[in-house]
């Protein structure tokens, strides 16, 4: 069997382990806190210590340079945050023996969301593990790689320390990985412990590993122990359920179907209907965390309604094709800095909002060019809106 590093053993005892254990993790923390305390010039005011060895000087520079680089900021698709416990919805957890991370690809509801583990093992990379490079933005030494082949769902607090923000492509590329139904499992024989660059497709070049080789590949073992965890953390993060009513005490009134209820009724087509609402939630969140809505009647049908300070400026009504993959939907949001107002309606039609320092026709020129698009129409506000 090929030995890759760390040690199955290691990892399995850091992860699952008793929570006393020693871990890496802390190690790490300890040597940053040490080089953060060191003066200016490069001596640190208690006694002398041993030299420390190159590769930790540099993986403690990584770890800085991200602490730097990545401010607190509430949680937001495209960021990598640190999970050095398993999240519970009442505290901390089961605290971890090394330092995880889950790469935030939707929001779900409340303090959940969904993604894919992040992980420092990329010696065991396999064909669907994304390896991340200097090329993809400051990260810190933890988040070695993207496991597509494992997803997540966690709930965070909002104050755990960010490792790292991808770049629109590369979660492009993490969700192209993803998908079940993709086979690359033929393009190079398998090689634990070896990683390769290769065109996933005309516009993605990717960093991975190799196709695994059966039982006797020790990242098979890897797998089942990281499906575990991310098993674990979705379980916890699973809202405990609401004893039902009893039946005299239900009202006899039907309550009114929500608007979930009744756009997931009209559209047909699940690749749309399923696809699009998750990934207009998720933007809302990131988008539109703590903006008031008003109870003004929207003049559009479809429209929403925004805050009044934005309510003399013009929107934008953007109608994708019906069968417009999840992926692409997600990068097609991302590439256009506006606020997302509301949608789908019923008909489809999603509502932003161009920053103040945006021309709304730019905008719309760089949507139109997107082929998953089919129209977007530049709306005026109503002029009663802006008091005239």
């Amino acid at each position: 069997m090929t030995m890759l590093h760390p040690p199955l053993a290691l990892i399995e005892r850091e992860l699952f382990g008793p929570d006393d254990d020693a871990s890496g993790a802390a190690v790490m923390d300890a040597a940053a806190d040490t080089a953060a305390d060191t003066g200016a010039d490069g001596a640190a005011d208690a006694l002398p210590l041993a030299p420390m060895p190159d590769y930790l000087q540099d993986l403690v520079a990584r770890r800085v340079a991200a602490v730097q680089a990545n401010a607190p900021q509430p949680p937001a698709v495209g960021q990598i945050r640190a999970l050095v416990a398993v999240p519970q919805r009442d505290g901390q957890g089961r605290r971890l023996g090394r330092t995880c991370g889950v790469l935030l690809g939707r929001w779900i509801d409340g303090r959940r969301w969904a993604g894919w583990m992040v992980v420092q093992e990329a010696d065991y990379a396999s064909e669907r593990d994304l390896v991340l490079q200097e090329d993809d933005g400051v990260l810190a030494p933890e988040a070695a790689m993207v496991q597509a082949w494992n997803p997540v769902e966690v709930v965070l607090r909002g104050d755990e320390p960010v490792l790292g923000r991808l770049p629109a492509e590369r979660l492009g590329a993490v969700l192209k990985l993803s998908d079940p139904a993709r086979r690359d499992d033929d393009f190079v024989a398998p090689r634990p412990g070896r990683i390769g660059a290769w065109d996933l497709d005309a516009e993605t070049t990717v960093v991975t590993g190799t196709p695994l080789r059966g039982d006797d590949d020790p990242r098979a073992a890897y797998q089942r122990l990281y499906r575990r965890l991310a098993a674990e953390c979705a379980a916890a993060a699973v809202p405990q359920a609401r004893p039902e009513a009893r039946p005299e005490a239900r009202p006899e009134a039907r309550p009114e179907r929500g608007w979930w209820d009744r756009v997931r009724d009209t559209f047909v087509r699940p690749a749309w209907t399923f696809g699009a609402l998750a990934v207009v939630v998720g933007q809302a969140a990131w988008m539109l965390a703590g903006q008031p809505m008003q109870d003004e009647e929207p003049v559009y049908r479809g429209a929403g309604t925004v805050q009044q300070a934005d309510a003399c400026r013009p929107r934008l009504r953007v109608m994708f094709k019906l069968d417009t993959p999840y992926s692409e939907l997600v990068l097609a949001l991302r590439r256009v800095d506006a606020t997302l107002v509301s949608g789908p309606s019923e008909t489809g039609e999603i509502w932003i909002l161009p920053a103040p320092d945006q021309d709304p026709a730019e905008v719309a020129a760089v949507l139109r060019q997107l082929h998953l698009v089919e129209q977007v129409d530049v709306i005026a506000p109503e002029r009663r809106a802006c008091g005239h």
